[in-house]
């Protein structure tokens, strides 16, 4: 979905960009360097309801359209499925060569008590909402709402590298709160490859749906090396 041409589309596109993409990391920031505590937790809710809210309440009360289920064309499901498993192999791989040394056992696993899931049953769940939930609520969110109106503004090749960056930024704040630079810069260029890829997925294939199926199989990859990281299993 997109919005059609004319300054009036451009100009919405353009606000709908200023209000709802610095919103995630803005309350990343705030929940992680600024206010950590009650006031940070607050912060992130809001960036989080304005991340998710606004593109449904965009869509009906600024430009008049109901959420629609779109399906994406031939062949997309394939292609979102295989990308996700190339990256979720690679993944593995990197962590099997020793790229995850540089994390930080006991770190991690101070990071899983103070957000309350340090034993194996509370991780998987956290894992469970992570690819199933959260991965659809981010395709929506920065696939179907930012990408759509980068391209309105920038066209379709640039609005992909734009949003691949609108959707890294936060996950480098993330990153930095618990990694060294050096480790949080890969991490981030490897979210930033991720994030290019899926609004191709979305480009090509004009549905959230392929992204999806790439983005639950990467986090799965990712969460199942954190597993072992955390409980050696």
């Amino acid at each position: 979905m997109s919005l059609p041409g004319g300054r009036d589309s451009r100009r919405a596109a353009l606000g709908a960009l200023v209000i709802v993409a610095p919103a995630p990391a803005i309350g990343a920031w705030v929940a992680l360097w600024q206010e950590p505590g009650p006031v940070g937790l607050v912060a992130y809710g809001l960036g989080k309801f304005v991340l998710y809210g606004v593109p449904l309440a965009w869509l009906m009360l600024v430009e008049g359209r109901r959420p629609s289920w779109s399906p994406p064309r031939e062949g997309g499901l394939g292609a979102g499925v295989l990308l996700g498993i190339v990256f979720a192999v690679g993944i593995w791989a990197l962590h099997l060569a020793g790229a995850s040394e540089g994390i930080d056992p006991a770190g991690l696993r101070a990071a899983a008590v103070a957000n309350g899931f340090a034993t194996p049953g509370r991780f998987v769940i956290v894992c469970a909402y992570m690819c199933v939930v959260n991965a659809a609520l981010e395709e929506y969110a920065f696939r179907w709402f930012l990408f759509s109106r980068c391209r309105t503004l920038l066209g379709g090749g640039a609005a992909v590298l734009a949003a691949g960056l609108l959707f890294t930024a936060h996950h480098v704040i993330v990153l930095r709160a618990y990694f060294d630079w050096p480790l949080a810069l890969a991490c981030s260029l490897a979210v930033l490859l991720a994030g290019i890829s899926w609004s191709a997925l979305y480009l090509r294939y004009g549905s959230v749906w392929p992204g999806y199926l790439s983005h639950l199989l990467v986090d799965a990859a990712v969460m199942s090396v954190g597993y072992q990281i955390l409980f050696g299993g």
